[in-house]
């Protein structure tokens, strides 16, 4: 499990940023460029960023979920 602590780290991280940026923008790229009849490239563009979302969701859920986990405490 994700501690809410190593979530918000990696999500204020600037080379992860960075990082996901590059992935996204190569991904819209590959998107923008495909031919009318290259649906695969399209679709390889969308699974990569559907990933790269569920992996900004885990985290962020993480981090939401600590939080509302100690707000019951209280």
């Amino acid at each position: 499990m994700i501690k809410k602590e190593q979530a918000e780290h990696l999500l204020k991280d600037t080379t992860f940023i960075d990082v996901f940026a590059i992935i996204r923008a190569e991904q819209v790229k590959k998107f923008l460029k495909s031919g009318k009849s290259d649906t695969e490239a399209r679709e390889d563009a969308y699974a990569m960023t559907q990933a790269l979302n569920q992996f900004e969701h885990i985290l962020k859920s993480a981090i939401t979920n600590e939080v509302m986990k100690d707000k019951r405490k209280k």
